[in-house]
């Protein structure tokens, strides 16, 4: 979790620690549209300089997250956690470039065979075991989504020994010399189930955006079939297109 103090002894300085308390407050306090302390509020809070405050602000409002209005202050632009399409990475990557602290709650993970649409995804023969993780992904402690990953038994294998509740999947393949290279995303709108929106801390039927992947290794093997539905009012995609 964030801390609520700057710490004068620290490497970093402190404009960056106050841009990450900030960072922070947008995430999980302050709403899209929300005028957020003036620079003396935020100067007597903090105790530092009218230039750090500005710094940090300035330094949010370059990443899209604040935006300074004319006569007004400065609002809340975005609140989401915001993955740029065409880059593969895993969640624990996604948060932590946004300086968030990942963690997961493991829910259960088993070898199965009777799933044969994920079988069919990874290109399995039809009696083959796959090895099932369902997690609850968290940025900062808060549940952020709901998440099953499937993986061919061998790669099973040397996930089932890691620590599920902590650990980054991709992190795990690169550290055995299993290099992702590509992956084939969809994504659509779906409703919470019940459960769901119990494991989320959300109301049943709130929106959520499900992602399924499909990860191959530089050999053309599929090593990954991932579904993972997450919360829409924390998370969204961003497409850079040109013509």
């Amino acid at each position: 979790m964030i801390g609520t103090d700057l710490n004068p002894n620290s490497p970093l300085p402190l404009y960056h620690q106050l841009k990450e308390i900030l960072r922070h407050r947008i995430v999980h306090e302050w709403p899209v549209g929300s005028l957020i302390p003036t620079e003396q509020e935020l100067i007597k809070e903090f105790k530092v300089s009218r230039t750090t405050v500005r710094e940090a602000i300035m330094a949010l409002v370059n990443e899209d997250l604040l935006e300074k209005k004319q006569g007004k202050g400065t609002i809340v632009t975005a609140t989401k956690v915001e993955e740029k399409l065409g880059k593969l990475t895993g969640f624990a990557e996604e948060i932590a470039g946004r300086g968030l602290k990942h963690s997961a709650r493991l829910l259960s993970c088993e070898f199965k065979t009777d799933l044969y649409y994920e079988i069919s995804k990874l290109k399995l023969p039809i009696d083959a075991s796959v090895f099932v993780i369902d997690r609850i992904q968290l940025a900062d402690q808060e549940p952020f989504a709901y998440e099953r990953s499937c993986w061919p038994e061998d790669l099973g294998q040397l996930l089932m020994v890691e620590d599920l509740n902590a650990v980054a999947f991709y992190q795990v393949l690169e550290k055995h010399g299993i290099a992702l290279n590509e992956a084939i995303e969809t994504i659509h709108a779906v409703n919470a189930t019940k459960y769901e929106a119990e494991m989320l801390g959300i109301n049943f039927g709130d929106a959520l955006l499900e992602r399924r992947r499909v990860s191959f290794d530089h050999g053309g093997r599929p090593i990954e079939y991932t579904k993972t539905k997450y919360r829409s009012d924390k998370y969204s995609y961003q497409a850079h297109l040109k013509r």
